[in-house]
C-alpha cells in the first residue's frame, strides 16, 4: 500500500467507537499501520478491553496532528516537488502562468533539482510582477549580439 500524507476527516462518524480493522478499512491501509499509530505515535484506544477500540474523537485529532505534521508549506518562491517531497526552487526558463476561470492563477514549472512537473495556484490578487514566480521576472535569457558567430564562444 502506498504512503499517504493527508486523511480526510470527513467519513469519521461524530460519537462512534470503532474497531482497528474498520480504521484500516475507513481509509485503505493495514492493520498493522493502526496498530503502529497507537503504539508509537500516540493514537489513543479505550482502556479495559481486550480488543483495541478507537472512540471517534481520538480519532479526529490524531487524524488532524498527522495531516499538520505531514504539511510542507512553500515559501514564496518555492513550489512543492512532489519527487523530492519537499518544497524547491523552480528552473528559471520553465515557468508558465496561465489564468483560471475562477480567477485564480495557476503556474506550471519543472523543479530546479529533478526536473518533475510541478504545479502551484496563486490567488490573483497576490499576483503581480513584483511575484517571485511571475514568468517575465524569471527568464534571464540574453539575446546573442552576433559577435564571434557562435554564441558559446562569446560572453553575450
Amino acid at each position: 500500500m502506498a504512503r499517504r500524507d493527508r486523511y480526510s476527516l470527513a467519513p469519521i462518524r461524530g460519537n462512534y467507537t470503532y474497531s482497528v480493522g474498520e480504521v484500516a478499512e475507513l481509509y485503505g491501509i493495514a492493520d498493522a499501520t493502526v496498530f503502529r499509530w497507537i503504539r508509537d505515535e500516540g493514537l489513543k484506544r479505550l482502556p479495559g478491553s481486550k480488543k483495541y477500540y478507537i472512540h471517534s474523537g481520538d480519532l479526529r485529532r490524531f487524524l488532524e496532528r498527522l495531516n499538520k505534521r505531514n504539511k510542507k508549506p512553500s515559501s514564496d518562491g518555492e513550489i512543492y516537488c512532489c519527487k523530492c517531497r519537499v518544497p524547491r526552487r523552480p528552473s528559471n526558463n520553465t515557468i508558465q502562468a496561465e489564468d483560471l476561470p475562477n480567477g485564480t492563477i495557476r503556474v506550471k514549472a519543472k523543479c530546479g533539482v529533478c526536473g518533475t512537473g510541478q504545479f502551484k495556484v496563486v490567488s490573483s490578487k497576490n499576483w503581480s510582477e513584483t511575484h517571485p514566480l511571475y514568468p517575465d521576472r524569471n527568464d534571464p535569457t540574453i539575446e546573442h549580439s552576433g559577435g564571434d558567430g557562435w554564441p558559446r564562444n562569446c560572453q553575450t
